[in-house]
């Protein structure tokens, strides 16, 4: 085998450089909560993939899933019915919001989009607009881009996109310093959507609304809601106009939050759910989902993917949910969230901005989230980036996110234990105590 310096200089020479990785590690193999390199060092994922490996690296039921199934069959396509397909929409349709009953199965969370946006066309003929919020993220298939702003650099060089997309501010309330002014700013939400009808897009011309309950590459922010519960005021907004309400729940769904969805934390059901990442347990699967008599609004043949749905990662899927639902994953995700919020209060007071009050205090780290989609926000990206390489250093990887690099994301797999969750905050702990000082 190549060791890794040779493997880096093939990667270089044959790998396009527009999917760039986050660390110079080759990975040799991954188990639970850990990737192996080259040489055998383990290192403790913090991200999972991008929210992805649920329940851990190469969990060996769902390995035998996907070789019980490849052994069997790997690949149909739409050429005839399957069951592993048909068992997976049926299960998906006992688990999702509501009446929510319907899916197309695709193979990543921007073809959902796109496929999203197929559908909503279909069903709102003569709408040509879309709103989406500032700092959300889509994906990066052309349509997906279009609908994407929580980076230029995401959209640089693609010009002129889909058209008719209009951007609404995200309601960060967590920035809000103050319990009296987190509840102005979510009481005041509203008026951005309310300029933008009054101003330059009648609603009666928006054929959807997009959000993600939880920005994800935008920041790792909830949706408001102690005041004003945000997304309520978007279902509200979208009945009175005949708006279609979109959630991109493709990095916070699958008990990523906590819950199934995050949207439960909120009551709010959409009319279109979105779903990717952590839907499959690692291997390739989206889907999009609404009401049985909307979806049948797609006739025959006007959307189609060739892999999409296919019986091996359909047969992961209906693994992974068996697991979480038989092991009660989600009391892991809340205990370990609960573990790492009380870890920054103990060292920080006032960090959990979940919780403010009156008294404000200043800290060098932020946190906000909900189960085990955690962001800690640092006052600036030079010092969030000395956090991640003391991390690295330590043999943890961490990943950043928000528009302005500013913020750290915590997304372990939902099965990560107490003491390897207190190992990673260790290491953050030293990493922020190591620099605050020349950062503050």
């Amino acid at each position: 085998m190549r060791d890794k310096q040779a493997y880096l200089q093939a990667d270089a020479e044959h790998l396009s450089p527009a999917l760039n990785r986050a660390f110079d590690i080759v990975a040799k193999k991954a188990s639970g909560s850990f990737i192996y390199d080259m040489d055998d060092t383990a290192y403790l994922d913090m991200t999972s993939g991008i929210a992805v490996n649920q329940v851990g690296h190469a969990h060996p039921e769902v390995a035998q899933a996907v070789a019980e199934q490849a052994a069997n069959c790997i690949h149909t396509s739409c050429v005839v019915h399957y069951p592993a397909n048909i068992e997976l929409a049926e299960k998906l349709a006992s688990l999702m919001p509501g009446d929510i009953s319907n899916t197309f199965f695709c193979n990543s969370g921007a073809e959902s989009v796109d496929g999203a946006i197929k559908l909503i066309k279909i069903l709102q003929p003569g709408r040509n607009n879309f709103i989406v919020h500032r700092g959300s993220f889509h994906g990066r298939t052309l349509g997906a881009t279009s609908l994407t702003t929580s980076k230029a650099a995401y959209r640089k060089f693609y010009d002129p996109l889909v058209p008719g997309v209009h951007v609404v501010d995200f309601p960060n309330s967590y920035a809000a310093k103050t319990a009296s002014e987190r509840k102005a700013i979510e009481e005041s939400m509203h008026e951005n959507l309310e300029k933008m009808f009054a101003t330059s897009v009648a609603p009666e011309s928006v054929a959807a609304i997009l959000i993600e309950p939880v920005l994800g590459e935008g920041g790792y922010i909830p949706a408001p809601f102690e005041y004003v519960n945000y997304l309520k005021h978007l279902r509200e907004v979208c009945d009175k106009y005949g708006i279609l309400l979109a959630f991109d729940e493709v990095q916070s769904g699958f008990m990523r939050t906590g819950k199934w969805f995050a949207s439960e934390h909120y009551g709010v059901v959409p009319d279109i759910q979105l779903m990717a990442k952590g839907l499959s347990g690692g291997v390739p699967l989206g889907a999009f989902s609404s009401r049985k008599e909307l979806m049948y609004k797609m006739p025959p043949g006007s959307h189609g993917s060739t892999w999409g749905g296919n019986p091996i990662a359909c047969k992961a899927s209906l693994k992974l949910i068996e697991i979480i639902e038989r092991d009660n994953i989600q009391a892991n995700v809340h205990a370990r969230s609960e573990q790492i919020f009380n870890f920054f209060e103990s060292k920080y007071p006032g960090s959990n901005t979940m919780k403010l009050t009156e008294d404000y205090k200043d800290t060098p780290v932020k946190v906000r989230g909900f189960g085990l989609m955690i962001g800690l926000e640092f006052k600036s990206a030079e010092f969030a980036q000395k956090v991640k390489q003391h991390a690295l250093e330590n043999n943890v990887l961490l990943l950043g996110c928000g528009t302005y690099g500013t913020v750290i994301r915590l997304a372990p797999d939902l099965t990560i234990s107490e003491e390897n969750t207190q190992r990673a905050l260790d290491v953050i702990y030293e990493g922020v105590e190591k620099n605050y000082v020349s950062n503050n």
